[in-house]
């Protein structure tokens, strides 16, 4: 098997991925580069942009309601379809600087108003910080070449330190006082969590397109269109693997009790390993209520100083007299978390039976030899081995670059910021002269999607699980940090759309 050594800038997702449990080290490379958009919401929740004045808002289009387009700008002629739902939508061939005019809330004649709260600073800026540069790689771009049926995206980014309440608010401010047409991508999954139990998106009819998967709410809001594995899948997936390929049946976890991604994600892993193994983890409590580091089913929270107390609890249960009591260990951790929970070491190696969730190589190399053999998982093509030479891997690689030439292209957010952006511009683009946000929704709910960065996506109306499968790298490290490996193809969540409460 081929390998891609220490010249390449690999990303190991730092040990708490967002969605893979057994250690799945997903392709996350820990970048924190702060990105530049066109504006950013100071801490207070106030704007502060280049772009004078709001758009004028138009919330006649409503779901169930069939109405016409208005008329098409000359030279851009356009066909008036009704989508699924009554939703209308134009399919317009517009000439270079031709639409509608101010077609919906956040357009123009010249602007496309688009939003986001992403992490540049706090905890969760490891593994999301270098989110926003992908998100204006992909901007620059279409601007460069015009912009869409003559409108220009303007990306107003806003840090809120992944905070659920302060992210709440910051997308209420993006919505009512910035105005903006859709959420792109909005990597703060904190927030988005928030909005989507209020309600928020349905309510203000908001597109999300392009999000994380990091929590369940993402794919039961009929607003939010996920391009990513979600935490839960990544779960499922690292547990039926270890059952199935690799014969593992006694089953461990730590995770993260403080962010919803190892809340959601410790309970999925648990139910996928009962599945197997026709019982709980050993000492498995309802992960929402509450808990400890107790026998095999370990929670700690993100943030602490140490967790010497919580490791030698876990040792304790899962290497006692020396010996491997647990042969599967699964890490659902932020990434600084992880290392610092590890810093104390395991008893015993556990030999091709650890999982990371996160893929960076920053996480790689600071694990050393502690994380040799370990897996992480991704639902992309990372630019690495094989996938390096593929035309989309390659367009991504050089997208992200343009804008940074340092990044990290190996982190799996970054990737998925890329991907989830690039779906957007291009709904956008078969909207045509005549964008509206409920005519985006019917369209993204009809859409069969294939980038080449992951496996075929499709979303319907009700079912937005578009993506459902992930692939395994292991860490190499012999002596020192030797890259990832692949040794595994595709594997499809068997449990697609369940365990999610």
């Amino acid at each position: 098997m081929s390998r891609w050594g220490p010249s390449v800038d690999g990303a190991l997702t730092t040990l708490g991925v967002i969605g893979a449990g057994v250690v799945i080290l997903s392709v996350v490379a820990l970048q924190s580069g702060p990105a530049s958009g066109n504006g950013a919401l100071s801490p207070a929740g106030g704007i502060t942009s280049n772009q004078s004045g709001v758009p004028s808002q138009n919330n006649s289009n409503v779901p169930g309601v069939t109405s016409t387009s208005g008329p098409s700008a000359p030279g851009a002629p356009g066909t008036t379809q009704v989508l699924q739902g009554g939703h209308v939508a134009t399919t317009a061939s517009c000439a270079a600087g031709q639409n509608d005019g101010a077609t919906d809330r956040g357009i123009s004649r010249t602007k496309i108003e688009l939003g986001a709260t992403v992490v540049q600073s706090g905890i969760g800026a490891s593994f999301l910080g270098p989110v926003g540069t992908a998100l204006n790689a992909v901007k620059n771009q279409v601007n460069q070449t015009g912009g869409i049926c003559g409108r220009k995206i303007d990306l107003t980014l806003v840090d809120d330190g992944w905070d659920s309440v302060r992210g709440f608010q910051f997308i209420q401010n993006l919505v009512q006082d910035k105005g903006v047409f859709a959420l792109a991508v909005d990597p703060s999954s904190e927030g988005l969590r928030i909005a989507s139990q209020n309600h928020y998106f349905a309510k203000t009819h908001t597109p999300v397109v392009g999000s994380d998967g990091m929590l369940n709410a993402q794919y039961t809001d009929p607003w939010v269109w996920p391009i990513a594995a979600s935490t839960v899948s990544t779960m499922h997936i690292m547990a039926y693997d270890a059952c199935n390929r690799l014969r593992k049946h006694q089953f461990s976890i730590v995770f993260d009790s403080k962010y919803h991604f190892g809340v959601e994600g410790a309970y999925a892993f648990n139910q996928a390993v009962k599945r197997c193994t026709g019982q709980n983890i050993p000492g498995y409590f309802d992960p929402s209520k509450g808990g400890g580091c107790s026998s095999r089913f370990c929670a700690i929270e993100a943030g602490q100083t140490s967790y010497d107390t919580e490791n030698k609890s876990w040792n304790d249960q899962c290497f006692s007299s020396g010996s491997a009591t647990c042969d599967f260990v699964a890490f659902l951790l932020e990434p600084n978390e992880a290392l610092n929970f590890l810093r104390n070491g395991t008893m015993q190696h556990v030999d091709k039976g650890m999982a990371q969730t996160l893929f960076t190589r920053s996480f790689a190399s600071s694990c050393g030899s502690t994380c040799d053999g370990a897996m992480v998982w991704t639902g992309y093509n990372p630019p690495i081995e094989q996938f390096a030479g593929l035309p989309a891997v390659k367009q991504y690689v050089s997208t992200v670059q343009s804008q940074n030439p340092t990044i990290d292209i190996l982190n799996q957010f970054l990737e998925g910021g890329y991907a989830g952006m690039e779906l957007l511009v291009d709904e956008l683009k078969k909207l045509g002269a005549h964008p509206t946000r409920d005519g985006l929704a019917a369209l993204l709910d009809q859409t069969d999607y294939n980038d080449g960065l992951t496996t075929p996506l499709s979303w319907r109306a009700g079912h937005h699980f578009a993506n459902g499968a992930m692939q395994a790298f292991s860490i190499e490290y012999k002596g020192g940090f030797d890259g990832f490996r692949n040794v595994t193809g595709w594997v499809k969540d068997p449990y697609l759309g369940q365990d999610v409460k």
